[in-house]
């Protein structure tokens, strides 16, 4: 009885092994390397060679670049070309300070500006310049006036003394200068560097 009770308890005892299942390990599949493109094909069955892909919107062809004429030279090209602008005229100023006094107080010029040296004064013609300089040479300015009498007064009220009265110079008969028959009067003076100037009407 005794050796069965120890039997069984030495069944009891011992280990049973149990074998843990593993599941086999799926298979990795090998990747595959892309085919290459086939070549294009002609309708004749030959093989093409791939063209290069064209950039989006066929690129203009290149002008070649041209000089820009410039605006401002194209009279001066022209046949048309004529110098007809007046931008200054240059008097001899024996004495810079009378000279001025003279032009902007007398003669009622409006005055821009003086430098000093080298002894220039400008003043403004309505349009062009006035340049006084004692290196500058003689020269007749025609001042245009609405009433030549007029102006005669009021200057000769300033001190301008008139080489003689308004005169008639022309009558333009065939109407070069303006209507047929009308006439230039003028009158003559001189500023303090001598040189002459004129007042003229045309009637």
């Amino acid at each position: 009885m005794a050796s069965k009770t120890a039997a069984a308890a030495k069944r009891a005892t011992k280990p049973t092994k149990k074998t843990a299942r593993v599941s086999p390990a799926k298979k990795s599949t090998p990747a595959v390397a892309a085919k290459p493109a086939a070549p294009a094909k002609t309708t004749a069955g030959k093989s093409k060679p791939a063209e290069p892909a064209k950039a989006a919107g066929a690129a203009k062809k290149a002008t070649p670049a041209t000089s820009r004429a410039n605006p401002r030279a194209g009279n001066i090209a022209s046949s048309n070309f004529a110098l007809d602008k007046l931008h200054q005229v240059a008097l001899q100023a024996t004495n810079l300070d009378e000279a001025v006094d003279f032009y902007q107080n007398v003669l009622g010029l409006r005055f821009i500006a003086r430098y000093d040296p080298p002894g220039l004064a400008f003043f403004d013609m309505g349009g062009f310049r006035l340049l006084l300089s004692a290196t500058a040479s003689e020269a007749t300015l025609y001042f245009r006036v609405v009433d030549i009498n007029g102006a005669v007064k009021t200057l000769k009220k300033r001190g301008v003394t008139f080489l003689q009265p308004p005169a008639m110079i022309h009558r333009d008969e065939n109407g070069d200068f303006g209507k047929k028959g009308g006439e230039e009067w003028m009158a003559f003076f001189k500023d303090p560097s001598g040189n002459v100037l004129a007042l003229t009407e045309r009637r």
